[in-house]
């Protein structure tokens, strides 16, 4: 006897057979035992997901002598002869191969005629969406006023090319795809009554690569088992040309990392050893979507592993249509591992504001420890090196009530304020400005910064550069890093004089020359977490080889 499919020896012969349908199996079956079936069914859905099974289930349950809860009882004469494949009342026609006008002429002279045999004379077209147009329209008339003893099951794959004229006229059933559950519990069922021993990773593998095909699945596990043996997960490779799970994580990691090198070499390994270039692409899609849905609350690594997705993504039409298919999947191997092939500028720009706004947030949120054991603001910190270190530089000038404190070297594009000359004609500054404690001056640093950017955007980077404030001899002392110190001079060019000049005016009470002085750096370590935090968002953006930190 010739060898039989597995699909074929185990298409589903009743209702519960049907796996993962059961929200068109139980209309059916309340359809027959009613007996009150409509004239025109539309059975839609991916493939291998028992449409056809479906249509040929309840053809037969409408016309079986006995039926028991909507199922055929597939003991009385009716049933025998359909499964023997010789029942005349239920015609089934492939639209792909029989798509002409004169077919569907043919169907309407016939349908006129009463059942041989059953009760209903069933007609089921399989891909009817491949009916030529003159097809659909003599179809029409047919499929909406039938014989009362007609039932016409229309099956498809593509919807969408349907006319909409044949969609009102039938009661549409959308078939879902199986999920991987179902399609393992049938595949164990199988293999036991085919007395093949197996691994339930085994099952898990076929399933997966079934994308919710149960004809697919049974034709894999057929092809895996024909050599005899058990089935195994290293069958399911060799069988069907597919990388071990490890190594597609691997891969997935290595481009995820901006490692190319190690990616093409994972690559070459994997196509060495016989896997297909389309399902090392598809399984390395499949493992970054799983990575974008775990790090989908953290925005930058979730831009990072969209932009490889859909470097990957696209490159599967062009491997669909090239002759090297290799060269394609290496390409984009490499393009989604490469960070810096990605030239759109306003990305790059967004994800520049959205880092500076974290590295603001860790700045003013991170604490240090200080020697007590206690722990202060990181910025107080920042203050109090800074402050040392310029009563290092120049004795601390404190003003007195009754007195006039030592005038600050004027500063180029910043207009002195007009006091009382001395004899030798230098501007003094009244006195009074006191001692001003850290929370004073932190105060005083928000207040500049939010009056000068409300004032000038433009002049964002140059506030953002002052690190702390202090007050010596009337002049208003700038604290700043070293890298910064260019950029903070934009407080005292005379094009940002007109904007700055108020701003001071208003949170000291008066007009006040502007100086900087050179803030300690802070070192990186575990007292400065914020730091570290920075250091490893700048290198998160532009790459480990584009930042250098100090």
């Amino acid at each position: 006897m010739a060898y039989k499919s597995l699909y074929r020896v185990y298409r589903p012969a009743v209702f519960g057979d049907v796996y993962g349908q059961r929200h068109i199996t139980d209309i059916l079956k309340k359809q027959v035992e009613a007996d009150k079936p409509s004239h025109a069914y539309l059975f839609c859905g991916p493939r291998g997901t028992g449409k056809t099974s479906t249509a040929k289930i309840f053809a037969q349950a409408l016309n079986c002598l006995h039926p028991k809860d909507g199922d055929p009882c597939r003991q009385c004469e009716v049933c025998g002869e359909v499964e023997k494949d010789a029942f005349v009342d239920i015609v089934e026609i492939d639209a792909a191969s029989n798509n002409g006008v004169d077919n569907v002429r043919d169907i309407r002279e016939k349908v006129s005629l009463l059942p041989a045999q059953g009760k209903y004379k069933v007609y089921i077209i399989d891909e009817v969406h491949m009916l030529s147009a003159g097809a659909f329209n003599a179809l029409l008339k047919t499929l909406e006023e039938p014989p009362p003893h007609a039932v016409f099951i229309l099956a498809t794959t593509e919807l969408r090319k349907v006319p909409a004229t044949i969609l009102s006229r039938c009661q549409r059933y959308d078939f879902k795809r199986i999920t991987e559950a179902d399609i393992v519990a049938r595949l164990a069922f199988v293999a036991q009554e085919q007395g093949v021993e197996y691994e339930e990773e085994a099952l898990k593998l076929i399933a997966a690569q079934a994308e919710g095909a149960m004809r697919d699945a049974l034709s894999i596990m057929d092809q895996c088992i024909s050599g005899g043996g058990a089935l195994t997960k290293e069958a399911v490779f060799k069988a069907v040309g597919i990388a071990d799970a490890e190594e597609t994580g691997q891969l997935a990691q290595a481009v995820l990392e901006e490692n190319p090198g190690q990616a093409l070499s994972l690559l070459k390994h994997m196509l060495a050893e016989g896997v297909s270039p389309n399902n090392i692409l598809r399984d390395t899609i499949v493992a970054l979507s799983e990575e974008l849905t775990k790090n989908a609350r953290d925005p930058y690594k979730c831009a990072n592993t969209l932009r490889s997705l859909e470097a990957l993504i696209g490159a599967q039409t062009n491997m669909r249509y090239a002759g090297v298919p290799n060269a394609v999947l290496c390409a984009a191997i490499v393009r989604a591992a490469c960070n810096t092939t990605d030239m759109d500028t306003e990305d790059v720009e967004l994800r520049l504001k959205k880092l500076e706004m974290r590295v603001d947030k860790l700045a003013r949120g991170n604490v240090a420890p200080s020697r007590d054991g206690g722990h202060k603001p990181l910025v107080e910190k920042q203050r109090e090196t800074q402050e040392a270190a310029l009563a290092r530089e120049e004795p601390r000038v404190e003003a007195r009530h009754s007195g006039q404190a030592k005038q600050p070297l004027e500063q180029p594009g910043v207009r002195q304020p007009q006091g009382e000359r001395k004899e030798g004609g230098e501007p003094s500054v009244q006195a009074g400005e006191g001692a001003f404690s850290s929370e004073e001056l932190d105060a005083a640093l928000k207040k500049l910064k939010d009056g000068i950017l409300h004032r000038n955007m433009v002049l964002y980077p140059a506030v953002d550069a002052v690190k702390a404030l202090s007050v010596r001899g009337g002049r208003l002392v700038l604290h700043v890093e070293e890298a910064d110190e260019l950029m903070a001079h934009m407080l005292a060019n005379e094009t940002s004089a007109d904007d700055v000049r108020p701003v001071v005016s208003e949170v000291f009470g008066r007009e006040m020359a502007i100086a900087f002085a050179r803030a300690e750096s802070v070192p990186q370590g575990k007292e400065t977490g914020a730091v570290s935090e920075v250091a490893e968002e700048l290198i998160g953006v532009f790459g480990a080889e584009n930042v250098e930190i100090k």
